[in-house]
């Protein structure tokens, strides 16, 4: 079989671009950290990897679900336990004034006070978030859920509570709506004993205290109130325990998720340096059988 001398140098290019394509494409997985550079490479790999990095980006959402969920129950939590205190001052503050010591006057000055604990009750039910929402309106986040105008309102949505994906199948409420915290706004007259509403039942103790006729039912309300916060409580403490527990779940399943992708995507360096300098070898081979290859001629020896 007769080459010619223009076929001949082909071929000696020929094989020196495949080895520098070679090279190349290596250098290319050096520098990127992958295994494979395109799908056509491994087709099961790349499927298996898709998947992984998918399952990955959704428990990482989990986790930033439950990170807002977190803060919103913990704020909720010291909310309440602000609550619970201002209110055991509010019932001090009625025993003492039921007292048949005190004078007209003494009971006005303690219904003052009561009065100004009254206000700030009112503001820790318009707790906001560092997102500006307020946590006790339900899905009503942009209005403040509670209003003193003409008598008390709820303006939050009632019987609303924001579930949030925390894993999968699996969710938790970020909060309780308002009028379920701090009781029902009840319209009319207003009854010592059956007052739902922490600040009417505030309010009229404070009126009746003005009016030198306190109520000992009054009493009654505030346990009440006392009584929900405490449920409430518990019930807040529960849904942050379950959010440690599934953020650990999320993190494990991330981890492992992560640690298969690598086993499978992952270079491995030392093969691939190693690869890289017998390439790096086999090209040099190719220059330089090219450039002898390249000096046979016949017309070297007329």
């Amino acid at each position: 079989m007769r080459i010619s001398t223009s076929w001949n140098q082909q071929l000696g290019v020929n094989a020196m671009l495949d080895q520098q394509s070679k090279l190349s494409q290596t250098q290319l997985k050096l520098s990127s950290g992958k295994k494979y550079l395109t799908p056509s490479e491994n087709a099961v790999a790349a499927t298996g990897l898709i998947d992984l990095q998918q399952n990955i980006k959704e428990n990482q959402q989990y986790q930033r679900n439950i990170g807002v969920a977190r803060q919103r129950l913990s704020l909720q939590e010291s909310s309440l336990q602000n609550a619970t205190e201002t209110v055991q001052r509010i019932r001090e503050l009625a025993v003492q004034g039921l007292n048949d010591s005190n004078t007209p006057e003494n009971r006005k000055q303690i219904a003052i006070e009561i009065d100004e604990l009254n206000k700030q009750l009112l503001s820790i039910a318009n707790t906001q978030n560092a997102n500006g929402e307020y946590i006790f309106s339900g899905y009503k986040s942009d209005t403040p859920p509670f209003s003193n105008q003409l008598g008390y309102s709820y303006n939050g949505e009632s019987a609303s509570w924001r579930s949030v994906e925390i894993g999968p199948n699996r969710t938790v409420t970020d909060g309780d709506p308002g009028d379920e915290v701090f009781g029902i706004v009840l319209t009319g007259s207003l009854t010592p004993g059956n007052i739902d509403n922490v600040f009417q039942a505030v309010g009229q103790l404070s009126n009746d205290l003005k009016a030198n006729k306190p109520d000992s039912n009054s009493l009654a309300d505030l346990d009440a109130v006392l009584k929900r916060f405490e449920i409430t409580r518990a019930s807040t403490g529960a849904r942050l325990n379950a959010l440690d527990n599934q953020e650990n779940l999320n993190a494990d399943y991330i981890l492992t998720n992560q640690s298969t992708a690598s086993e499978i995507g992952d270079l491995d360096y030392a093969d691939a340096l190693s690869k890289f300098n017998l390439q790096q070898i086999s090209l040099q081979a190719a220059q330089q059988a090219f450039t002898k290859v390249q000096n046979l001629s016949l017309f070297n020896y007329l």
